[in-house]
């Protein structure tokens, strides 16, 4: 059998190659790499470099070292494309700190990969140092396609649960030097996460704020409001008695903006209509209290708008169209002035604290109307704005520990064992435990699991779908007299009368 021809080497690659031999310490295919990182302008592919360092080694062998001056076997040619194959994955270049890799999901080209990026990213895969990224947020962060790292860590043996140092590391590093830096890592992870939660929390109160400014103060100026506000009845209290207590009031599911007319409901329902119930019984309620409380907790939102937003619809998006008397605009904007002004006839009694139960016809609402509230009373003395976006808010007074939620979200039967597990040690630390929700539209007590269940009624008159559904409930303002030694002492209730 014919010994088949080797081919031989160019002399313009060969004055590349030989430079160079000092680094062909190792197989061909770690020279090749060398060589292709050294030489990348060139553009060469990883196919020719094989070539050229295997017709190099043939053509030359006096003049690499001795221990790699041996004859290739046959088993080392491709019959098909006279190229040698290797089976190394990746190549190191300690000397110039570069990583390069062979992947078949980049149509088989190198990857070259600066050693920082390399540790980077290995580091941010780890989960030793803070929550590990995925692959989809690696190659967001480091411009890689999703593929191609993917293969890169398979085929460097990358998990989240491995450690954050590559190989050279562990081998040029001592075990307590690699600990240190460990621990290092994981302050700054921490640190990081830290500035990253902080910030994400300034955003959304940024976004709030935008939110707040586009849909009511580019209509409404808070520097306005005073001087075009209606005056603001006069209230006159008894003077303080001898057992301090607090008020709890809440006109829930006041549904502002809804429309109800009387020939088809029964009853007037309307801005004007809706305003008059809310000032005449809350004026009515103060008259018949024994003495001045020591505060008010006002709990609001809980429906106080009848809509949500431009569509005039609610916060899961059922149209209210036909049972509207403005348009969303001018309920948002009228709505805020009245609460406004309801908040001013308190502050007259005692101080008030303002919680929100935000509801289902206007969750995001009265979002906005606790940031309107927040921002007109910011620094003074008897006017506290307590705002949150969740559902249920705690108050606590003397011995009493309250709840507040709207009603739609749980069972009023789980309200207790909510409180004793999401406020445990203020549950042990009170004496006694109130929840008062709305939603229902009618007045219910109910006492469970130790604390008293407080359904509140409306002060709204039906709609044209109450009414057909034979909703009949008395419509009214209640107040809760909680006493700061005994618990909730008092109810009382002023009814809406239509005769």
């Amino acid at each position: 059998m014919a010994q088949r021809k080797r081919p031989g080497v160019s002399e313009k690659i060969g004055n590349l190659i030989r430079p160079h031999l000092h680094q062909w310490t190792g197989t061909n295919a770690d020279f090749k790499r060398f060589l292709q990182v050294q030489y990348a302008d060139l553009g060469l592919s990883d196919s020719a470099w094989r070539n050229y360092v295997s017709r190099f080694k043939m053509a030359h062998a006096d003049e690499i070292p001795s221990f790699l001056n041996e004859q290739l076997s046959e088993d080392e040619w491709s019959e098909d494309s006279q190229q040698y194959v290797s089976d190394e994955a990746y190549y190191y270049n300690s000397e110039t700190d570069v990583y390069v890799t062979f992947l078949r999901s980049s149509g088989g080209k190198p990857i070259t990969v600066s050693g920082d990026t390399h540790r980077a990213m290995k580091e941010a895969y780890s989960s030793m140092v803070g929550k590990p990224a995925s692959i989809n947020e690696i190659g967001r962060t480091f411009q890689f396609p999703r593929a191609w790292f993917d293969e890169y860590r398979r085929t460097h043996g990358w998990t989240h649960d491995m450690d954050p140092f590559t190989n050279e590391e562990m081998a040029s590093s001592e075990t307590e030097d690699l600990v240190d830096e460990l621990v290092l890592r994981n302050r700054r992870a921490l640190h990081q996460t830290y500035e990253k939660r902080k910030w994400d929390d300034i955003r959304k109160d940024a976004q709030k704020w935008r939110d707040f400014n586009d849909t009511v103060l580019d209509k409404l100026v808070l520097s306005g409001i005073a001087g075009s506000a209606e005056p603001v009845e006069t209230m006159t209290m008894i003077e303080n008695g001898e057992k301090p207590y607090a008020l709890v009031i809440s006109p829930t599911d006041f549904h502002w903006g809804k429309f109800g007319w009387v020939d088809e409901t029964g009853s007037t329902y309307n801005f004007e209509e809706a305003k008059h119930r809310l000032i005449s019984k809350t004026r009515e309620l103060i008259s018949r209290l024994p003495y001045r409380p020591e505060k008010i907790i006002l709990a609001t939102g809980s429906d106080w708008f009848h809509v949500d937003n431009d569509n005039g619809s609610t916060t899961a998006g059922t149209p209210m169209g036909t049972s509207s008397c403005g348009s969303p605009a001018q309920i948002l904007i009228s709505g805020c002035e009245l609460a406004k002004h309801h908040v001013d006839l308190l502050r007259q009694v005692a101080p008030v604290d303002v919680v929100f139960m935000s509801g289902n016809h206007d969750r995001y609402s009265a979002l906005t109307l606790g940031l309107y509230l927040r921002a007109s009373y910011e620094g003074q003395d008897d006017c506290t704005v307590h705002l949150t976006p969740h559902t249920r808010h705690y108050e606590s007074y003397g011995k009493t520990y309250i709840g507040f939620t709207h009603g739609d979200t749980v069972k009023q039967q789980k309200l207790p064992s909510i409180m004793a597990q999401e406020k445990y040690q203020e549950w042990g630390a009170h004496r006694f435990k109130v929840w008062f929700s709305g939603h229902l539209h009618h007045q219910a007590v109910k006492e469970d699991k130790g604390a008293i269940c407080i359904t509140l009624p409306s002060l709204a008159a039906n709609d044209r779908w109450h009414a057909r559904s034979g909703y009949m409930s008395q419509a009214g303002l209640a107040g809760h007299i909680i006493d700061k030694e005994e618990g909730l002492i008092g109810s009382m209730f002023c009814p809406v009368l239509n005769d």
